[in-house]
């Protein structure tokens, strides 16, 4: 018979191990535990979303919707008509989506909801950048206030602080206006480019009649230098989103979060509104050095065939961050076992299989022998696993009813009675 053929992962989709996920869990963890903090609550959206849900939400002349998604045809059960669906991109468009189906968006709601999970982007693979990544992000709606857009900027910081990561990043913050502003601001770009549009790259050529604030964005060398002579939104800002603006960067001052105005910074994505901002990274991203990014999104919701409701969030990327850990801090310790358990004889091993699942019942993570190993291989395994402490356990030990507890680390002993509660307390 022939060998089959040796499968592998799709192109910029990656597998993930226990080495790698003890960062992913921490990164994860001081997410969730800070977005409660700041009391946002937890929402989980469907991977896969109707392709209409992005195009109406993000914008039909992004990037996004032209050439990054994964969208197919759905052909339906009954009739066999087909429904475009695609992998989710962002998350922002899916959540509005779930929170007018679900009926969370009423005349005077106020919501605040965070994620966490994969997206999808057909883009090309580099470090920072995968097809299938990872993204945190909280969203708040019903808040016109720029005090929410600074509580959200606010989040993102705390969550940099706890990670140790705060001091290699920097936050730049912009404003794109209103709805007639950003228009006024389109129309000065489209005819700015329009002056220099031979020397634009092709994409931004296109993105020039569909999204002209698009090229603001564009790495090409050449748009580049023309982007420096472009105008700039905050010329074009009427007196309500400027005192709006003018607040924000008060309530980040009263905070003592340092920030910087950075007049050319625009979010391509078609929904966003008055503020806009950029965690950077300083360390171990390479071109990709955006951690975090959001903004405020005042129109999506209505977008999408809602009522005009005010809002504001953002979304960050988990691989990005762990690349910031491993470039400047040092990433959490793996999950070891308190305990190791060794069992020496047929009583011993069957009193391991006992404690063992008692202390498990508890949350204590115990490592113990499941082949009937000698003991000089059992006793290799509780150094490896670097359990903090060890126990020997026969007949010897049973019929007294005490175990010598040894701490690996030292090589101190200590007599502990042979149940699940004494064996418990010690752990702890």
């Amino acid at each position: 018979m022939a060998k089959a053929e040796q499968l592998h992962s799709v192109k910029g989709m990656d597998d993930l191990f226990e080495v790698d996920l003890a960062t992913w869990r921490h990164v994860e963890q001081v997410a969730r535990d800070t977005f409660l903090s700041y009391g946002f609550g937890e929402v989980r959206t469907p991977i896969l979303e109707e392709t209409a849900v992005f195009v109406r939400g993000v914008g039909a002349g992004t990037d996004i919707v032209h050439k990054e998604m994964f969208a197919f045809d759905d052909k339906s059960d009954k009739d066999g008509s087909a429904t475009s669906v695609c992998l989710r991109p962002e998350n922002t468009a899916g959540v509005v989506r779930a929170m007018l189906e679900h009926g969370k968006l009423f005349a005077d709601a106020f919501e605040q909801v965070f994620y966490v999970g994969p997206m999808f982007r057909r883009e090309q693979p580099q470090a920072g950048r995968r097809r299938q990544f990872h993204q945190i992000g909280c969203e708040a709606f019903g808040f016109a206030e720029p005090g929410m857009d600074v509580a959200v900027m606010a989040c993102v910081h705390t969550i940099l602080t706890r990670l140790g990561l705060a001091s290699t990043t920097k936050l730049l913050i912009n404003s794109l206006g209103d709805v007639a502003d950003r228009h006024r601001y389109s129309e000065a770009l489209v005819t700015y480019f329009t002056g220099h549009e031979t020397a634009l790259s092709d994409d931004s050529r296109r993105r020039l009649r569909e999204n002209p604030l698009r090229i603001l964005d564009s790495k090409d060398p050449a748009d580049r230098a023309l982007v420096e002579g472009a105008p700039k939104p905050l010329a074009f800002l009427s007196d309500g989103a400027r005192d709006h603006f003018n607040a924000v960067c008060a309530g980040l001052t009263r905070l003592g979060i340092p920030f910087v105005v950075d007049d050319a910074l625009v979010r391509g994505l078609d929904y966003y509104t008055r503020t806009v901002f950029e965690f950077v990274g300083e360390a171990g991203l390479g071109s990709q050095s955006t951690v975090a990014a959001g903004g405020r999104y005042d129109g999506l919701v209505e977008t999408l065939g809602g009522r005009p409701t005010p809002a504001v969030g953002f979304a960050g990327g988990i691989e990005r961050l762990i690349l910031m850990l491993k470039a400047v801090a040092l990433p959490p310790a793996p999950v070891t076992p308190a305990i190791y358990l060794v069992g020496v004889d047929d009583a011993g091993r069957a009193e391991v299989d006992r404690l063992a699942y008692a202390l498990r019942l508890q949350g204590i993570n115990v490592g113990a022998d499941v082949r009937g190993r000698s003991v000089k291989a059992q006793m290799k395994s509780a150094d490896k696993s670097q359990a903090r402490l060890s126990t020997v356990i026969g007949s010897g030990e049973i019929e007294a009813g005490m175990l010598q507890l040894k701490t690996m680390a030292t090589g101190a002993v200590s007599p502990v009675a042979l149940n699940a509660h004494a064996l418990a307390a010690a752990c702890r």
